[in-house]
């Protein structure tokens, strides 16, 4: 296997200090990248399968349907896919990319080292003239780091982890990734899109619970990250809707009262019925991806969807180099 680049730049102090602050929060909360360790990573793939989960097979009919008109449009000769996971939904698109052009490198930028492992080993039989390439970070504390390309490129973020940012981060990584944008670069982004609520809420509770073990497996995370003492036994899982914000809010909900020792050795104490959210997931309408695609300066080329509009796929380019 290719020898993984780690480009993260860790500040461990002020990470303990960021998780005490929001543990104590009026409105606690955890941050999300602490959901995809390697179980979490391998679970959410799982995930991924489930029958309620419609956005991975739904973005994947997409992706299938229009790959070649993606690829005649954006004409890359590397593709860089932020947030890769085990690359499944991407092999097709590279697959395709091969036939037309001879060599194609692929960067899979993940911040697991199991996922990295996992695309490794989805991509490494393809063809010889695909050069794989593994970086580890995370996609919005280390984008800095990431080496614009003197070849034509198309940069990929799909499964809607867009969705998992609030309207300010959104708008960050979006300028970040316009940033790092050439003029011949391309970027493939897939947004999950609002729908009946219904269909919503049972994508983020499937009847397998693998959504269940997935969410609370962050306490474990956070418990070895941090020498903590979170009992995960001491919490349901909870994952609704919230139609004002638009958005899927995941959290553990406590089934008792009880305490916590914090990193800084002090007792944090949990009501019974309180709170933590782990996870937002937002659906978005059009209007407000053109408020984030312009605060970001991109611009869209073409756009692509199922027959339920459930999700779609944006193919955009940076202003910058567009409007003179």
């Amino acid at each position: 296997m290719n020898k993984i680049e780690n480009i993260s730049f860790e500040n461990n102090s002020n990470n303990k200090e960021n998780v005490i602050s929001l543990l104590k929060n009026e409105k606690k909360s955890l941050p999300t990248h602490y959901l995809y360790d390697d179980l979490g990573s391998k679970l959410f793939e799982e995930i991924c399968n489930t029958e309620e989960y419609y956005l991975t097979r739904t973005e994947q009919q997409i992706l299938n349907a229009h790959a070649l008109d993606i690829l005649k449009e954006a004409s890359p000769l590397e593709i860089f896919e932020f947030g890769s996971g085990s690359s499944k939904k991407t092999k097709s698109l590279i697959s395709k990319a091969l036939k037309q052009k001879k060599y194609i490198t692929y960067f899979s930028f993940d911040i697991s080292t199991k996922a990295l492992k996992m695309s490794y080993d989805q991509l490494k039989q393809i063809s010889k003239n695909l050069d794989v390439q593994l970086i580890q970070g995370d996609f919005n504390n280390d984008i800095c780091r990431i080496k614009k390309s003197k070849r034509k490129r198309l940069y990929l973020f799909l499964g809607s982890t867009l969705g998992n940012f609030n309207n300010n981060v959104a708008v960050n990584f979006l300028n970040n990734v316009a940033k790092i944008m050439n003029k011949e670069d391309s970027f493939l982004l897939g947004v999950d899109k609002v729908k009946d609520e219904k269909i919503i809420n049972m994508a983020y509770n499937d009847k397998k619970g693998i959504t269940k073990r997935f969410n609370k497996n962050i306490l474990k995370v956070i418990n070895k990250e941090y020498k903590l003492n979170f009992n995960e036994n001491n919490f349901l899982h909870n994952a609704k809707f919230n139609l004002e914000k638009s958005q899927i809010e995941m959290y553990l909900e406590s089934t008792v009262e009880h305490s916590i020792r914090l990193p800084n050795n002090e007792d944090l104490n949990i009501g019974k019925g309180e709170k933590i959210l782990t996870e937002i997931s937002r659906k978005f309408s059009e209007k407000t991806l053109n408020s984030l695609f312009r605060k970001a300066n991109l611009s869209i080329i073409k756009s692509y969807t199922d027959k339920k509009k459930y999700f779609s796929l944006y193919l955009l380019k940076t202003k910058k180099y567009l409007f003179p």
